[in-house]
């Protein structure tokens, strides 16, 4: 019997691999855990007494007349000596000390629950932090929020609604089942019966939930990826009066999540009142051989003897003691099986292998000061697609080159090496005589100084956008403004570097945003910089502070800029032209120019 209800309520219901899992960060609150456990199992132990001691009060105080019951029962009442207002204050003081136990139950489960999720949404936001950024290109942003936010959450209800409770459900009833036994054991088998037929319903309502909420947590990530890019692209939708189709097609989603629901909710709508007519049954063949019994004082009926009323009464609390787990466990099965299918899903991205970045490598903060060298490179996203195709390049310390070329040549993949972003699997590039490969991660990009096309800046005060690398006080910050020439762009701001941006600095037009840009990178104080300059056209201030603040920037710095304005093109020591992949063409601008080959098209049609 325990057997199958450890299956029916932990393998069957919680999925014993992530319910396994689950327990590794249950772990550092085992003590709490334990006692908690310890409280679930005396208010079991003291709830499942109630029916005994109303049993006694029956057969000693209100019907004493009653069959004589030669048990531990029987026992009990002929040896109780109380009055009946003492006895029932007992009974009151038991209530009151099961409370407690009920109330230190409910609390700490509850509590541990919230730990739990505190730790398992830490776990996992480390691990995204460290994933590749090939993971966060071919996953959409809306799935891996659905992720750290509401599967977590749904463990979490996992927890504080179910886990913990099912030892005291566990032990209230094998305590239930061995008192009915012992007091009445052919009582007990016909009040029993119908349990191992419960247990099978119970096991086929688990696996048809199962699917469901499979697909339910499914729609559920669909919807947070759709609403999620809907609205941080919701300027185009608008500007393309695509309103009405984008509703279309979230009625269609949406429906789709509905109709998961009511699938479940039919399921719980049978299972239900399956369990109640289960329970019905059970009690009424007590209520109905019991009646015989002592209505006709046959004690010889079926062999079933010393029945007292009290004793009936008692097994009819019972089975529905007995029943009230399983009952409860329907109640709260739409949340079990949604925390199952939402550990399997957070389990897996935790466990997710070939994701991580190798941080381990030379720590030498010397060698950035070297040269550059790119030597037989080639790189490809996707099987069969070359993006860069045999790229030798090599860049002196302390030289600017521009990197020029037409969309998709492979300008922003080259950056995406260099930092990186992406694992060389095909040639080389060295800083120093030492293969980026091998250098320590972490070193190798305090030392590389980042700004890209799209600024991307959080949503907070300029201030803790700059320093969002190295913290420098404000005093230090406008010192290094005022180098920059930039204090008057900063005093724009009503509140300086106080001032809120707004989310992604949605308040700050691109240039302001990248001369944001351009001050954090220049806080970082790193000796390479690599810069993709914004191809919008910008007033022409703005556009004299950003040119400010490019030479400011490359002096003193190896500095790889994919260039889109002419004045910075014409300023590199050396212009590198890309065309599918290759390096097609490398000089001065005056070099190139000469050469009428790519480049001198490229910067005609860029005059024009």
């Amino acid at each position: 019997m325990l057997n199958i209800l450890k299956i029916v309520l932990v393998k069957k219901i919680f999925d014993l691999e992530n319910f396994n899992k689950s327990l590794v960060f249950i772990r550092p609150y085992l003590v709490v855990v334990l006692l908690t456990v310890l409280s679930s199992v005396l208010f079991s132990l003291f709830s499942a007494a109630r029916p005994i001691l109303i049993q006694l009060a029956v057969d000693k105080y209100i019907s004493p007349n009653s069959n004589s019951v030669d048990s531990l029962t029987g026992l009990l009442i002929n040896n109780l000596n109380f009055s009946f207002s003492l006895f029932m204050l007992m009974i009151f003081i038991f209530l009151i000390i099961e409370s407690v136990f009920q109330f230190f139950f409910i609390y700490k489960s509850n509590h541990i629950s919230q730990l739990v999720i505190k730790d398992i949404r830490s776990d996992l936001f480390k691990k995204i932090l460290n994933f590749k950024i090939s993971y966060f290109d071919s996953n959409p942003i809306g799935r891996t929020v659905t992720r750290v936010i509401s599967d977590i959450e749904a463990i979490g209800a996992m927890f504080s609604q179910g886990i913990l409770s099912v030892f005291g459900d566990l032990f209230k009833i094998i305590i239930i089942v061995l008192w009915m036994l012992f007091s009445n054991w052919k009582l007990a088998l016909l009040g029993l019966s119908f349990f191992p037929l419960l247990i099978f319903s119970t096991m086929v309502f688990q696996r048809l939930m199962k699917k469901t909420f499979e697909e339910i947590r499914t729609s559920i990530s669909k919807l947070n990826v759709f609403v999620y890019e809907h609205i941080t692209g919701m300027h185009i939708v608008k500007m393309f009066n695509q309103e009405h189709q984008e509703l279309k097609k979230f009625k269609k989603i949406n429906k789709q999540y509905t109709l998961n629901n009511i699938d479940s909710v039919l399921y719980f709508s049978i299972f239900l009142p399956v369990i109640d007519i289960f329970s019905a049954v059970s009690m009424g063949l007590i209520v109905w051989f019991g009646g015989v019994i002592i209505m006709d004082d046959l004690n010889s009926i079926n062999n079933i003897a010393n029945t007292s009323l009290g004793q009936i009464i008692s097994f009819i609390l019972l089975i529905n003691m007995l029943f009230r787990p399983l009952r409860s466990l329907a109640d709260k099965f739409n949340t079990l099986q949604m925390g199952t299918v939402a550990a399997s899903r957070v389990f897996k991205l935790i466990n997710k292998k070939n994701m991580h970045e190798q941080s381990l490598g030379v720590n030498d903060i010397e060698l950035y000061k070297g040269d550059i060298l790119f030597k037989d490179l080639s790189f490809s996203y996707k099987l069969g697609e070359i993006v860069l195709d045999d790229v030798n390049l090599e860049i002196k310390s302390g030289e600017t080159i521009a990197i020029v070329g037409p969309t998709g040549s492979g300008k922003t993949t080259l950056i995406n090496l260099i930092t990186r972003f992406y694992t060389i699997k095909n040639g080389n590039i060295f800083i120093g005589n030492t293969d980026i490969n091998k250098l320590e991660l972490n070193t190798l990009r305090n030392n590389i100084g980042l700004i890209l096309q799209d600024t991307f800046l959080f949503s907070d005060t300029i201030y803790n956008n700059i320093t969002f690398y190295n913290k420098k006080s404000k005093e230090e910050i406008n010192e290094l403004i005022q180098k920059m020439g930039l204090m008057c762009f900063i005093n724009s701001f009503p509140d300086g570097l106080d001032h809120q941006i707004g989310e992604r600095g949605i308040f700050l037009s691109m240039g302001q945003r990248q001369l944001i840009s351009f001050i954090r990178t220049y806080v970082s104080s790193a000796p390479i910089l690599i810069l993709d300059e914004a191809t919008s056209s910008m007033d022409s201030e703005t556009e004299s502070l950003i040119k400010k603040a490019i030479n400011f920037l490359t002096r003193n710095k190896t500095s790889i800029i994919i260039a889109h304005r002419l004045s910075t093109i014409k300023n590199a020591d050396k212009i590198i032209f890309l065309k599918e992949g290759r390096v097609m063409e490398k000089g001065t601008h005056e070099e190139l120019i000469k050469l009428k080959g790519f480049y001198w098209n490229y910067y005609k049609t860029q005059l024009v």
